[in-house]
């Protein structure tokens, strides 16, 4: 397991590289978000998602967010982007709003969450973003953390957490109070805010079902 040190704000191409290569082999890295650390790996290999799972001590029929290199591959993972979701996209990604949507084909059955869906979010951070574009495709980010605890906010943490479990750790340095992003659920006729975080984008759904108390918003 290797740990390399990244400037988050201007990364080297020898760690992109070896991070993405990392992930492409269909191993679980660890690396700073634009919000706290996250366990990282490839969308479409069911095996890593899974051991992403075992690793947290997490049910694996929890669903899990993907971060995606630039808004535009929504289209291709979901089987429909509805009015609200494009509003929603237009103005906030990237940033730190997740959207739930129904996922395409190209999803894999195993790594859906409930009812066939597929959550994504488009971060704003150049240390994502550059390692998101060499690796091409939606990358698994769950927080570093085993289940119910709390997350990691330095590579340091998350060594003393997963060791020498994971292909390679990226150390951007500490990453201290981040929220998780907002959580919308856009697959429905409603849009439902599932958890409230950075963003406040209440303004913007309309309608929507408030699913924090279980009532309209």
């Amino acid at each position: 397991m290797e740990v390399i040190r990244v400037d988050p704000a201007d990364p080297d191409e020898r760690a992109l590289r070896a991070a993405a290569e990392a992930v492409l082999r269909g191993g679980v890295i660890a690396f700073p978000t634009d919000t706290l650390y996250g366990l990282g790996c490839s969308l479409f290999d069911v095996s890593a998602v899974e051991m992403v799972a075992r690793l947290k001590r997490r049910d694996p029929s929890l669903a899990v967010i993907s971060l995606i290199p630039e808004p535009r591959q929504a289209w291709g993972l979901a089987s429909e982007v509805g009015e609200v979701a494009e509003r929603l996209i237009a103005k906030y990604w990237p940033g730190p709003l997740s959207l739930i949507f129904h996922a395409a084909p190209i999803v894999p059955p195993r790594v859906r969450g409930a009812g066939g869906t597929v959550a994504l979010r488009c971060p704003r951070d150049t240390l994502c973003q550059r390692l998101l574009e060499r690796i091409g495709g939606p990358v698994v980010s769950s927080s570093a953390n085993l289940s119910g605890q709390p997350p990691a906010q330095s590579a340091d943490e998350v060594l003393r957490v997963f060791g020498n479990q994971l292909d390679l750790v990226l150390d951007g340095g500490p990453r201290t109070g981040g929220l998780a992003s907002t959580l919308i659920d856009v697959s429905g006729a409603q849009p439902r805010l599932l958890r409230s975080g950075a963003l406040d984008v209440t303004s913007d759904l309309g309608e929507f079902i408030d699913a924090r108390r279980g009532a309209a918003g």
